[in-house]
């Protein structure tokens, strides 16, 4: 069957519900909250301040570029557009590789948060959390083929009761239960006693943590609206979401402890369930953070399978993964998709701890989604250069927020452990040759 473009069926408000879904707050302090503060201490809710800042930025070029070449390959295709079709495989390695990682990031979790609800004897047992995780990418990739519509709708419930609880566990932590638990004895203060590297490596940290608003860069090809409704989408998810987390993140740090934090990096939000009293807090909590891991984690899906089918359309994958069936759904990219990743997350269940499985693709997926949002950024500079009308936002934005956004990762991995240069190393590096053969003779559909 011949590549077509995917039908339009999304309108402004589905996509800032799927942007402000994919961030996915519950998930993002669950997975994400433990190990910033392990890194920066009470810092942490300041370092996600400054990296979204940058990625304020990021979104505006996104904003822009999906405005005047709306492509199910988003960054790929807009890497690609401004530097050529080697360069555009070389961002379609990286959008890949960070997107596998990603959704790897966010099963784990997804099992985790599962087994603590029916079987909470097994939740830090990386096996069965890597097992159950499967179970809900293969859950998510069906629910994904009923249609992007139907998935946008169900998206929007599950994201209200999640602001919901997080709000009233906000509240909670600091009017019913301030300093339920006492301070640390000699604790480091803020900024101060961080140091430089660690609050570097929670800037690196909440590059994920406020990662997923650029699904509406990846289904601005089938938005039915105006020609600006996937940027702002975009950019109205990221706001509410990061206004969310900041709030949640200084709540809860009110609430417990660096140590606390630190020793429940897997389980951050259930650590704040007991520290509210347990019993039904701890409940609606982790059923919380169970709709918010599936609802990144479908979103998730929906970004990489849809980067897939366009990846196939041009010719950098295999063509047959760019082609549509006949209800216009991108079958067998999904289908690839949900395999692949199944197994990669069944291997994380090797891992020594779900900790340690977790730590391991966060910062990962990080880096290699850091360098992406670079490129795109760049993309956007150089194809708005020359129009004097577009020269803010779709020139000095980006370039500020690239050269932000490259300068945090460059300290990041110079400062972190051999295992995470070796990840980050290993994937820029194996990212040559794939450009190098893919990006060969691609078409334009």
């Amino acid at each position: 069957m011949a590549a077509r473009h995917l039908p339009r069926v999304l309108h402004y408000f589905d996509i800032s519900v799927l942007a402000s879904a994919s961030m996915g707050p519950a998930y993002s302090l669950a997975s994400t909250m433990g190990p910033m503060v392990a890194a920066a201490g009470f810092g942490s809710p300041v370092a996600l301040v400054a990296l979204s800042a940058i990625m304020l930025c990021v979104a505006v070029s996104f904003s822009y570029l999906s405005r005047i070449a709306p492509n199910a390959g988003s960054s790929y295709s807009w890497i690609r557009m401004a530097f050529g079709d080697r360069m555009g495989a070389y961002g379609a390695w990286l959008l890949l590789l960070s997107n596998f990682f990603a959704t790897m990031a966010i099963a784990v979790p997804a099992g985790i948060y599962t087994l603590a609800l029916v079987a909470p004897a097994y939740e830090n047992d990386p096996a069965w959390a890597a097992i159950v995780g499967a179970v809900w990418i293969l859950a998510s990739s069906l629910m994904l083929y009923a249609g992007v519509r139907p998935t946008a709708l169900v998206t929007f419930l599950a994201l209200a009761f999640e602001i919901v609880v997080l709000v009233a566990t906000a509240i909670a932590a600091y009017v019913v239960h301030p300093h339920a638990v006492a301070p640390v004895a000699g604790a480091t203060p803020p900024l101060p006693g961080v140091g430089i590297a660690g609050f570097v490596t929670a800037m690196t940290l909440a590059v994920w943590m406020s990662d997923g608003w650029e699904v509406s860069a990846s289904t601005s090809e089938e938005v039915d609206d105006t020609a600006s409704a996937s940027g702002r989408g975009g950019i109205a998810g990221l706001i509410l979401s990061t206004l969310v987390l900041v709030g949640c993140m200084y709540a809860y740090l009110h609430l417990g402890t660096l140590t606390g934090f630190v020793d429940h990096q897997a389980d951050t939000l259930a650590y704040v369930g007991e520290l509210l009293g347990g019993g039904w807090w701890r409940t609606i909590i982790v059923v919380t953070v169970l709709l918010s891991t599936l609802s990144t984690l479908w979103t998730t899906i929906l970004y990489l399978s849809r980067s897939v089918f366009a990846m196939g359309r041009d010719g950098v994958l295999p063509r047959a993964l760019g082609e549509l069936d006949r209800r216009d759904e991108p079958l067998w990219a999904l289908g690839v998709v949900a395999v692949l990743v199944t197994v990669c997350e069944l291997v994380t269940g090797f891992s020594q701890s779900a900790a340690a499985q977790l730590e391991i693709v966060l910062n990962a997926s990080s880096v290699f989604l850091g360098l992406l949002f670079v490129l795109s950024a760049a993309a956007a500079a150089r194809r708005f250069w020359g129009e004097r009308e577009a020269r803010l936002g779709g020139v000095i934005v980006p370039v500020l927020g690239a050269a932000a956004l490259f300068g945090v990762l460059v300290a990041t991995i110079g400062v972190e452990d051999r295992t995470l240069q070796y990840y980050a190393w290993g994937g820029i590096l194996l990212g040559i040759p794939f450009a190098l053969l893919r990006g060969r003779g691609l078409r334009s559909d």
